[in-house]
């Protein structure tokens, strides 16, 4: 069998696909609003999985609200309303429909009646299933903070602690951690099958000051915000400008930032939080250096 290898030659004359973008900020900075978008097709080409209800309020998004890991489970009952059982007298269990979740539309004509909420694993399951036929070519996953949570109510659970730090050796905070870049790993390596875009939203920690320099990371525990940070081709962190009031993305890295970009023209970059604005320094990138502006090598 003889193997085929590629000499990189990096084409900025267009945007590259089968990226997993990593935005990080205080709440309120744009985030969600900017990454409804990421797409060509604008709003149209992106799927928005909602974990923080904080996507109600985002005019033309397209979001799945999702509420759990796996779906939830209910005590399956007879004809006559009683708890079920199979053959061997063992009771059964059903899943509650996305309608019955307990949750509500918030807004619009249908404010209080019961929504459709779904588990990140029935969601994962229609997408791998439904891709061709879906029209999004980006998947964005607001909040991994949230998703983290759930994990370790998870972990708790079945390690019998009483919460996270409790478990010896640090087992707990290792299998959260696995679980985590787990999830995150299958859909990336769907994605990037598809050629399509991943986007994750976090919530950074606060400001913190260390050698006279800002230190930037997810709100995660250490381990878990390294671990998906280097899995990231792209981590952004972005903030809102008082004066301007308009929302900005930097890709200024240091040691002590969690933050950058494997991709040249974004690199050390500070631009206006939105997908036009990295397209277009993406695209003059390749313009810049074919007229000498910019060093290919």
């Amino acid at each position: 069998m003889d193997i085929k290898t590629r000499n990189i030659s990096t084409d900025w004359s267009v945007m590259p696909g089968g990226l997993t973008w990593y935005f990080i900020g205080q709440p309120k900075t744009g985030k969600t609003t900017a990454a409804s978008g990421w797409s060509e097709k604008g709003q149209e080409g992106v799927l928005l999985i909602d974990t923080d209800l904080g996507v109600d309020f985002v005019d033309g998004a397209n979001t799945v609200t999702v509420s759990s890991l796996n779906p939830p489970e209910r005590p399956k009952l007879d004809e006559k309303g009683n708890q079920d059982y199979n053959k061997r007298g063992q009771p059964l269990n059903e899943i509650v429909p996305a309608k019955e979740r307990g949750f509500y539309h918030r807004t619009g004509k249908t404010k209080g009646k019961p929504m459709e909420v779904y588990s990140l694993q029935e969601l994962y399951m229609w997408i791998s299933e439904k891709w061709d036929e879906l029209p999004y070519d980006t998947i964005v996953i607001d909040t991994i903070d949230e998703v983290n949570e759930w994990i370790e109510k998870e972990v708790v659970k079945e390690l019998g602690i009483n919460a996270m730090g409790e478990g010896q050796w640090g087992a707990d905070w290792g299998k959260a951690r696995r679980r985590n870049v787990d999830i995150i790993k299958r859909f990336q390596v769907f994605l990037k099958s598809k050629g399509g875009n991943l986007v994750l939203i976090s919530h950074s920690k606060s400001t913190q000051m260390q050698d006279s320099k800002v230190q930037l990371s997810p709100d995660l525990p250490r381990g878990l915000a390294y671990a998906l940070t280097a899995k990231a081709d792209v981590i952004g962190y972005c903030t809102a400008d008082k004066d301007s009031k308009g929302y900005y993305v930097s890709f200024q890295a240091y040691d002590e930032r969690t933050i950058g970009s494997r991709l040249k023209p974004l690199s050390q970059t500070t631009l206006p939080l939105s997908y036009d604005s990295i397209k277009k320094q993406i695209l003059n990138y390749e313009k810049e250096s074919k007229n000498g502006k910019i060093p290919t090598s």
